[in-house]
């Protein structure tokens, strides 16, 4: 009975592709098909572009930009790089479209991907935590950065509150909202880094303790970190986790 509903739904709402929009054959099997092939194909070349720092697979790489390892983020997983060329890649046509639409397809097609990575971060923290003689695991949490109320208001999405929980859907952890915007400061695009840092400052508040939480904090793109530097800052964790589907770290002149 599950199975016919799913086809029923496949057929009267057939899948979009998330990275060119065109229909796809429906597949009541397959609730994680979010791409057809020829996007899919791009999209894994795209995870597999080189990071800068360390060389690894950005779908594998755990680098910190510095801005927010000086806010205590222990590691960052990330999928793939985000272009800021209008079009230029299937990664940047998803970011794009979970900020306009809540497509739960397109959002446990992510949280499956980001998973694996998120999997072996925790399990790569409490190996150090072991080693450095915690004998207690901490609880895993997933949180996410507001939007702005401006944002939400246009679209009505949050397309991180919704990432976050279908990460949190797909990894078993618990979702909680451990942080509320307050501020919406003007919009971010337009602004050096220095200006972005100074834009976001008082822009969130704690709504819950996080002192003792492995906080995965999801967001869907980080450009130059201002926005987890400063939820990090504010949260307070016992350990943060950053989590988003791009990232570009912008060259600013100021």
């Amino acid at each position: 009975m599950k199975f016919l509903g799913k086809l029923v739904g496949e057929l009267l709402f057939p899948p979009r592709c998330a990275g060119c929009g065109k229909l796809m054959h429906p597949d009541p099997t397959s609730a994680e098909q979010a791409l057809c092939a020829s996007c899919r194909k791009l999209w894994e070349r795209e995870l597999r572009c080189q990071c800068p720092t360390c060389f690894l697979e950005y779908c594998t790489c755990r680098c910190v930009p510095s801005s927010m390892k000086k806010q205590g983020i222990e590691q960052y997983v990330k999928l793939a790089p985000y272009s800021d060329e209008e079009n230029a890649t299937v990664t940047r046509r998803i970011v794009l479209g979970i900020k306009d639409h809540t497509r739960m397809r397109t959002l446990r097609f992510l949280a499956a991907e980001l998973a694996v990575t998120v999997e072996a971060a925790i399990a790569s923290s409490e190996r150090v935590r072991q080693k450095n003689g915690c004998k207690e695991s901490l609880e895993t949490v997933v949180a996410y950065l507001p939007r702005s109320k401006r944002g939400v208001r246009r679209t009505g999405v949050d397309q991180a509150r919704e990432l976050a929980r279908a990460l949190a859907a797909e990894t078993g952890y618990r979702f909680v909202p451990l942080l509320k915007r307050v501020r919406d400061g003007v919009p971010q695009k337009s602004l050096s880094r220095s200006e972005r840092a100074m834009n976001l400052r008082g822009a969130f508040e704690r709504v819950a303790d996080a002192a003792n939480y492995r906080v995965l904090l999801v967001d869907d793109v980080v450009t130059t970190g201002a926005g987890m530097s400063q939820c990090a800052r504010v949260l307070q964790a016992a350990e943060i986790i950053a989590v988003s589907v791009a990232f570009t770290e912008k060259k600013h002149t100021k």
